[in-house]
């Protein structure tokens, strides 16, 4: 009868454990690797066509710290806070569809009968959570994540710096009617500005 010696029972151990460690190491490749999904829906609901006309912009960053607690919760089973970071690119300019023009062929003139006030044209956002603490009890539902990010969102249209961009903005209106003077001139034409102090040429 034959029979195995100890080199051999070694030898058939060791490539029992090495087939046990490949088939291991296959299957957590394989069956143990969780499939990740992405699916991405774009669709493009309205064109319109815009003039509007940028010339400052302003870089914004901000803080937003909500927190909700309760005076007795000392195990803070029910308390919750988040923090935020607020990332913006606030355009401001002039919205020139408001714009009251009237055109003069005969006359080669171009009339600008009122410029509008600047305006706040774009604001880009951009958030990073800091920080998100939730009680055993009480979590952020996805309702509320949309009502943090809104009024963080709406605390920089509200920062008193805006107010900066737009005086910036009204300052600079003369630079570009002066511009649009020069362009018209040299193509032969006048431009008239009611509501401004700039003399046409």
């Amino acid at each position: 009868m034959f029979q195995f010696s100890i080199k051999q029972w070694l030898s058939v151990f060791i490539l029992c454990l090495l087939c046990c460690l490949g088939l291991w190491f296959w299957a957590k490749k394989t069956i143990f690797t969780p499939v990740q999904t992405e699916n991405t829906t774009i669709m493009l609901e309205k064109i319109k066509t815009v003039t509007k006309l940028i010339n400052v912009e302003g870089q914004f960053s901000e803080l937003y710290n909500y927190n909700e607690n309760y005076d007795y919760d000392f195990f803070q089973l029910f308390s919750k806070k988040i923090i935020l970071r607020v990332t913006a690119k606030v355009s401001c300019g002039y919205d020139l569809e408001k714009m009251k023009m009237t055109i003069d062929s005969t006359q080669h003139t171009v009339t600008i009968e009122d410029m509008p006030k600047p305006t706040i044209l774009s604001v880009d956002h951009d958030i990073d959570y800091y920080d998100i603490s939730e009680g055993t009890f009480n979590e952020f539902t996805p309702t509320e994540y949309n009502t943090i990010q809104r009024k963080a969102k709406e605390q920089i249209s509200k920062n008193p710096a805006i107010n900066q961009l737009l005086t910036k903005s009204e300052s600079q209106k003369d630079d570009y009617i002066k511009m649009l003077q020069i362009a018209l001139h040299s193509a032969g034409w006048k431009l008239k500005v009611k509501s401004s102090n700039s003399t046409p040429l």
